[in-house]
């Protein structure tokens, strides 16, 4: 198979495809397949999801995670354009078995295994519950698996006293560099005031949800180029879950703001700004997280380089339009520099070579 492609400036390229690269194209041999109407990307990151269910609440009920679903929901995944993912970790290592399953049929995987709570910091039975001062060993034991990724939940609210920290700033220094040494990166969820400071001088890779980073810490973490996956459908979903003008409600409403106010200034200080359903938007549905990054502060040019095209780099999945690379193409129909709704309606997906989706 032959491709005839347009690139984000407008050029056109001829690409082969055959064992799921991209190869040199041969003059006159196979088919071509014209696809110049439409704009070509390297493919959807959703860089804060969970395949292991569609929704919070069945995450939370469910036993050992099911791979039959969660191929199912890799495939959903694939057919909506999103082509690279970054699963921030399950109720146990069960998912990281996805990353045996045919690479063709599922996005390119980064993962982490089992989330690491402590005791009341988390939906209760879920996760590896952890002893104060046990996160370092904690992060020792997530690095022998083959997750790449480490997931600490840093805060979580409690009855009538609201959220608290689970992980001081010196258990996460410790559990980061013993990650680090084996090679993982360290994603932190935190939505309460102050831990997201503490994760950032630890030295986390990144930042999930972030409800209430500072300025000085997007200073600290562009300078790292670390990351931040503010998940903002997922945040407001959990403030619109609250009783109305409840504390907790209030709280992630102020925290909102201070997304607002931070968003723009972080992408451009460095920081790899990428987009997450976190189920709350169903799987493959990351554009329209991307249309609240927009809403929320960033330009059309701002979100196709940092959470798609920075994303993918991010993740260690470049390669893009080229010889050589796994023949990974989404076409919009629109340029995504000027419009991001066109991100939510591909009109092909080729994964490795093979189409998954033609409108």
């Amino acid at each position: 198979m032959r491709l005839r492609l347009r690139r984000l400036d407008g050029s056109t390229i001829e690409l082969g495809v055959a064992d799921g690269q991209f190869v040199k194209p041969e003059p006159g041999t196979g088919d071509v397949l014209d696809l110049t109407a439409s704009y070509a990307l390297p493919g959807l990151v959703d860089a804060h999801a969970h395949l292991q269910a569609d929704g919070v609440a069945e995450m939370v009920a469910a036993g050992d995670p099911d791979l039959d679903e969660m191929a199912r929901n890799a495939a959903a995944q694939l057919a909506a354009g999103v082509l690279t993912i970054a699963d921030k970790g399950s109720k146990s290592d069960t998912t990281l078995q996805m990353l045996e399953f045919d690479p063709s049929r599922r996005p390119k995987l980064e993962m982490a295994g089992q989330i690491i709570v402590t005791p009341d910091g988390y939906y209760p039975g879920f996760g590896k519950v952890v002893a104060q001062g046990a996160a370092a060993s904690a992060a020792a034991s997530a690095a022998s698996t083959p997750a790449t990724w480490v997931k600490f939940i840093g805060d979580w609210p409690r009855r009538g006293i609201g959220p608290q920290s689970n992980f001081d700033r010196q258990q996460l220094t410790a559990a980061v560099e013993v990650a680090h040494r084996a090679g993982r990166r360290v994603a932190v969820h935190t939505m309460a005031p102050g831990t997201a400071t503490d994760a950032v001088a630890a030295g986390v890779d990144s930042i999930e949800h972030g409800l209430f980073l500072t300025s000085d810490d997007i200073e600290v973490l562009g300078d790292r180029h670390g990351a931040w996956v503010p998940t903002i459908a997922a945040m407001e979903a959990a403030a619109e879950s609250l009783r109305p003008g409840s504390s907790g409600q209030r709280l992630i409403l102020e925290g909102l703001d201070n997304v607002r106010d931070l968003l723009p200034r972080a992408v451009r200080c460095g920081v790899q700004v990428m987009a997450g359903t976190d189920l709350a938007l169903r799987h493959g549905a990351v554009a329209t997280e991307l249309l609240r990054l927009a809403d929320y502060g960033l330009t059309p040019n701002e979100i196709l380089e940092s959470a798609i095209l920075g994303a993918h780099d991010y993740l260690g999945f470049g390669g893009g339009l080229e010889i050589g690379a796994p023949a990974d193409v989404v076409c919009v129909p629109g340029d995504p520099r000027e419009d991001v709704t066109v991100l939510g309606a591909p009109s092909v997906v080729m994964r490795m070579g093979r189409i998954v989706h033609s409108a």
